[in-house]
């Protein structure tokens, strides 16, 4: 399931799904050489802000973006 749309502008992702509290964006992505990227934020401001980084960033491709609450999921 995917938890991110386009903006207004159609460039700018927007999260869907943010919890009221605990809730942490898991975003990963690739470089232009192949480097993979994974970070974690609990700030739904500072999740918008690094996909817009990576969508206006022509080196850097999404790989996935899950938001869930802080202890629920694998990594918990």
């Amino acid at each position: 399931m995917s938890h991110t749309k386009p903006g207004a502008g159609g460039s700018e992702a927007q999260l869907m799904g943010w919890p009221d509290s605990g809730g942490v964006a898991v975003v990963t992505w690739v470089t232009a050489d192949g480097q993979t990227y994974h970070q974690e934020l609990a700030s739904k401001l500072d999740a918008e802000e690094l996909l817009a980084k990576i969508d206006a960033d022509s080196e850097l491709s999404l790989v996935s973006t899950q938001v869930r609450r802080v202890g629920i999921g694998p990594d918990s």
